[in-house]
């Protein structure tokens, strides 16, 4: 499929299916130019997957409870559970093991974080560093507030204190829970003296509202308290009509992504400098509850996953026109119309261009492969490190994996 059509007439079919979960699959990510795989499921365990051999590396209990989120950001791994902890592991620990059957206990964490007062509901966190100087940086992250779940706290890992809470904390409840994060660098940012660095929040709410946050952190001194963060709204938009399942950030910081427990897919273009509204785009699917959206690196074409509502009336439709066939092919029927799509569409149009049709249960995880630029990819690690890792193996293919509920993953390879 080398060109960008309305719906692929032929239905894909996926590339590989990886098994190995016993649970459902709640977090997907590609790693290491794409050489691995990580992820995550409802029984707290995480699984890297070697993408050449296409089998699991090593297999590990993160968390008692569900893993609700797993990332790889610069040299550590970073997990997150409904046992309300956070977990920040060494890479190289887990990227130079090589029995599958290890032990648990050999892998430890470099910092459990259970003593930071994560509200309950702190279901999605944000990492990103702060640059204090050419030899330090910082590692934070944003997440729900204790104080409220419409608000939203950051934490400074390195120290872990909390340096600016309650962001957005709305106590008339009209905004409800804050449902996703996105947190970036806002590199149009101007300083001459260099000391603060910009950060947009990008929030979703179960109201149906996304809003953009700016906080401005001066880095001058120790970043460890409210006096050195800056907090402004820039804007707010309520499209949806149910809450925000789902928001993601396209690679060039232009635009960004939300599906909700409606219909409805919006796209909200930025201004040069983030603060004036977004234009909005928008398109409607015929089922409501899209659970996830992922755009791609290069940021033409996005994924939605959720579940679809088709099966009963499209089975008595079948069995009022073709009744004499009924018997024979009742099975058929309802094995294709039970199964979950994975939808791809432009993200220029809004417009469908593929549906991929695979799990017969609700699909809760979805990740693009990171195709970038050689002048852009990864070149901070050691020649020993390198070499451990394999990451001159580096996959330049456009995959597509999803995972959810019947704990299989399924891998597309699409435009």
């Amino acid at each position: 499929m080398s060109k960008q059509k309305a719906v692929s007439e032929t239905p894909p079919s996926p590339v590989y299916i990886f098994r190995g979960h016993v649970e459902q699959i709640n977090s997907l990510e590609f790693i290491e130019n794409n050489r691995y795989l990580i992820s995550g499921d409802a029984g707290g365990n995480v699984i890297i997957w070697d993408m050449i051999s296409r089998r699991s590396k090593i297999q590990f209990k993160a968390h008692n409870d569900g893993i609700l989120s797993i990332v790889k950001f610069k040299d550590k791994l970073i997990s997150h559970g409904r046992d309300n902890t956070l977990h920040v592991w060494a890479f190289g620990q887990l990227s130079n093991a090589k029995d599958e059957s290890i032990k648990e206990e050999s892998i430890k964490s470099e910092i459990s974080l259970t003593d930071m007062n994560f509200g309950k509901d702190s279901v999605l966190i944000q990492v990103f560093y702060v640059e204090i100087n050419d030899k330090r940086d910082e590692l934070f992250i944003a997440v729900p507030s204790a104080k409220g779940s419409s608000g939203i706290d950051i934490w400074n890992l390195t120290n872990q204190k909390l340096i600016v809470s309650s962001i957005g904390l709305d106590q008339n409840r009209k905004t409800g829970y804050c449902m996703a994060i996105k947190i970036f660098p806002n590199n149009n940012f101007q300083n001459i003296q260099s000391v603060t660095k910009n950060y947009l929040i990008l929030a979703a709410y179960e109201n149906g509202s996304v809003s953009l946050w700016s906080i401005t952190i001066n880095i001058n001194d120790s970043v460890s308290n409210e006096d050195n963060v800056v907090v402004e709204k820039l804007w707010d938009r309520k499209e949806h009509g149910e809450s925000v399942l789902s928001i993601d950030l396209s690679p060039n910081k232009q635009f960004a992504m939300s599906t909700s427990g409606d219909n409805k897919i919006v796209k909200y273009n930025f201004d040069e400098g983030f603060r004036e509204e977004p234009l909005i785009q928008s398109t409607t699917v015929k089922y409501a509850g899209v659970a996830e959206v992922k755009i791609r690196s290069d940021g033409k074409i996005f994924a939605t996953a959720g579940w679809d509502t088709m099966c009963v009336i499209a089975v008595i439709f079948y069995k009022t026109i073709y009744n004499e066939l009924w018997v024979s092919n009742f099975q058929l029927i309802i094995q294709n119309f039970l199964r979950k799509r994975i939808r791809v569409f432009s993200s220029k149009s809004l417009k469908p261009l593929a549906i991929l049709s695979y799990h017969r249960e609700s699909v809760y995880a979805l990740a693009f492969s990171c195709i970038l630029p050689l002048d852009e990819q990864d070149h901070d690690k050691s020649i020993e490190e390198e070499k451990d890792l394999g990451s001159e193996e580096r996959i330049e293919k456009h995959y597509l994996v999803g995972g959810g509920k019947d704990q299989r993953i399924s891998l597309w390879e699409i435009y």
